[in-house]
């Protein structure tokens, strides 16, 4: 648990760098992301070990109005720049290193129990949605209020309502840290 909440600090801090020690330690006990994080990951610890994940999950409504399911999965480095009205329903998978910004829905379609599947390094980006049993792949970029409902290829810069791929190969790649 400790590296996952290593990498989610690291990659939520690396817009400070580079900053000392006590910095970093002040920035991580005070900027918004991280607090959203270190609720979310102590969540998820509750929920792991079988404890009530009631006082994480308000307390992340009513101070961030993000809900999120103990029964989805979340991978290391979660970057959450803007941690307001975030929204993930269970049977929901994010990859590693992906941003998620203010306004996100992971959500189910209805009638469909299993939610999309967020590949490695994606960048959702304002209001983003993506609904039911969607791939959203590695790499790839969903633009602002873009609403996702087909399978998003690797590599893919997706916008609209409903969200067209646009380009085939970004660069989001070559920037992934």
């Amino acid at each position: 648990m400790f590296d996952i909440i290593k990498a989610d600090l690291r990659r939520n801090l690396q817009d400070y760098a580079p900053a000392g020690k006590l910095k970093r330690i002040a920035l991580g006990l005070t900027l918004n992301s991280t607090q959203a994080l270190m609720l979310l990951r102590f969540q998820f610890w509750c929920a792991r070990h079988r404890l009530p994940t009631i006082f994480a999950a308000k307390v992340l409504f009513w101070f961030f109005k993000i809900e999120i399911s103990s029964r989805c999965t979340i991978g290391p480095g979660l970057r959450l720049p803007h941690p307001m009205g975030l929204i993930i329903a269970p049977n929901v998978t994010v990859g590693e290193n992906c941003d998620l910004y203010a306004d996100v829905r992971l959500v189910l379609a209805h009638g469909s129990r299993q939610g999309p599947q967020i590949g490695n390094h994606v960048f959702l980006g304002d209001g983003a949605k993506v609904v039911g049993q969607v791939k959203v792949g590695d790499h790839a970029v969903i633009g602002v209020s873009s609403v996702v409902t087909k399978d998003i290829p690797a590599h893919s810069t997706a916008v609209g309502i409903p969200a067209k791929v646009i380009s085939e190969q970004n660069e989001r790649a070559a920037d992934a840290r």
